[in-house]
């Protein structure tokens, strides 16, 4: 019995002795970090955005670990803001490490949310490419105690160029047929508008009669009329009117170039301009006159005229009584014409046509189609 209770007492004695252990063990306390976080990648002077990399990891933002004084775990906020006083802010994610990649993605949705864009024919308030921006960034440590302790980083700026779109060769060839084009009437293939950076060309003899375009040779249904440009918020030139299916040419009869521009939504035609010859070698001389030649484009692209020449230096002129070297001998070199050996280039700043055949009267012919000046 007396071992029992010697037992019983040595028992009691471990307990009271690990009581006392436990009561006076020290107790940590999680403390403000006074110090901040601080971030230590190196941030790019700019950073390149588009939708084609959006996926890409922009940057990896890295951080010293907060400081709360105790071994805890804490839980980092990335925040982001078009705002540098985080009024509102976005948070981009959470992570228990000091690092986190921020995508292209993330980049794009600040650029949106400025108001930015890829569009090259969009400007900003002040006139300047609407392209460029900046955002910024800061990180939130908890320490996810119940005092809830937080702190932050100093805002980092980002700065972000949204790559804009080259514009390319995106739409498709229409044809342009019917009475109102008169070398053509109601005959597929019709007149073709090529398409150059989402803008249709074609040049045609206009008459004041119907036409309509067509997407595909030879399908009829595959029509664009009046309507369908109308709904699809075009403006239309004032000498065309809405004729049911189709277009009706009500201006001066002539060769005009048709122009439908996809991206400012127009239909305009332009009348075809003459070109006048004017130099020593011709009749006027220099001065715009009664005796200037006139070259005038009978056929869509072939402009000829019946001139005489002697041997001396001239060119051509788009507007009567406007001085300009647009269409001298170096210009038709550059566009690819092969030019009558009957002339060459004088040799001089502006390029102009020397005549070194028999003088004479000549039909002259200027074919922009096939390229060529010819003399007969």
């Amino acid at each position: 019995m007396k071992k029992l209770l010697l037992k019983s007492l040595a028992i009691i004695i471990l307990i009271t002795f690990y009581s006392c252990e436990e009561e006076n063990a020290p107790i940590f306390v999680a403390q403000p970090d006074v110090d901040g976080i601080i971030f230590t990648n190196s941030f790019a002077s700019n950073y390149l955005i588009s939708e084609a990399t959006k996926e890409n990891i922009g940057d990896r933002l890295i951080w010293e670990s907060a400081d709360f004084g105790v071994t805890t775990n804490v839980t980092y906020e990335i925040q982001g803001s078009i705002d540098p006083t985080f009024s509102t802010f976005t948070i981009i994610g959470t992570t228990n490490e000091n690092n986190f990649p921020v995508t292209i993605s993330n980049f794009l949705d600040f650029a949106k949310e400025l108001g930015l864009d890829a569009d090259p024919s969009t400007t900003d308030s002040a006139g300047l490419a609407n392209n460029v921006g900046q955002f910024f960034v800061r990180i939130k440590a908890n320490v996810g105690t119940t005092d809830n302790l937080t702190t932050y980083s100093e805002f980092e700026t980002i700065n972000i160029t949204w790559l804009e779109d080259i514009p390319t060769n995106t739409c498709n060839s229409l044809y342009v047929l019917g009475e109102g084009i008169t070398d053509i009437g109601w005959n597929f293939p019709g007149i073709e508008l090529t398409c150059d950076t989402n803008v249709l060309k074609a040049k045609a003899r206009l008459g004041n009669a119907n036409f309509r375009f067509f997407t595909t040779v030879g399908d009829w249904d595959s029509g664009l009329d009046y309507n369908y440009f109308i709904n699809e918020g075009y403006t239309i030139d004032a000498n065309l009117e809405n004729a049911g299916d189709n277009f009706s040419f009500i201006g001066t009869p002539g060769i005009y170039t048709i122009t439908i521009d996809d991206a400012n939504k127009t239909i305009q035609l332009e009348a075809s301009s003459s070109l006048w010859a004017v130099g020593d070698a011709v009749p006027g001389g220099w001065s715009f006159s009664g005796d200037t030649v006139e070259f005038i484009e009978n056929t869509p692209d072939i402009w000829s005229a019946s001139i005489e020449l002697n041997n001396n230096i001239f060119r051509f002129f788009q507007t009567f009584g406007t001085y300009d070297t647009n269409n001298n001998f170096q210009y038709y070199i550059d566009q690819g014409f092969t030019i009558d050996s009957n002339f060459e280039s004088d040799g001089g700043p502006d390029a102009n046509f020397n005549f070194i055949g028999t003088a004479g009267t000549y039909n002259l012919t200027i074919n922009d189609v096939e390229k060529t000046i010819t003399l007969n």
